[in-house]
């Protein structure tokens, strides 16, 4: 039995007010999926080209 079989499972046990708990929840987890945004540094022709900039100044 996969992992989403046994989601459905236990989704069919739950009253009526639960599963309205459970669909908020479920709501939010796939609002709360933003890509972070990929700064890249700027053309220097040289070896930062390719690299994030900011994680290189923090080490």
């Amino acid at each position: 039995m996969t992992t989403k079989d046994k989601i459905k499972h236990e989704i069919e046990k739950l009253p009526e007010n639960e599963l309205e708990k459970l669909y908020l929840y479920l709501h939010t987890l796939n609002r709360a999926k933003k890509p972070k945004p990929n700064i890249r540094s700027l053309k220097l022709k040289g070896k930062l080209d390719h690299k994030d900039i900011r994680s290189i100044s923090y080490e």
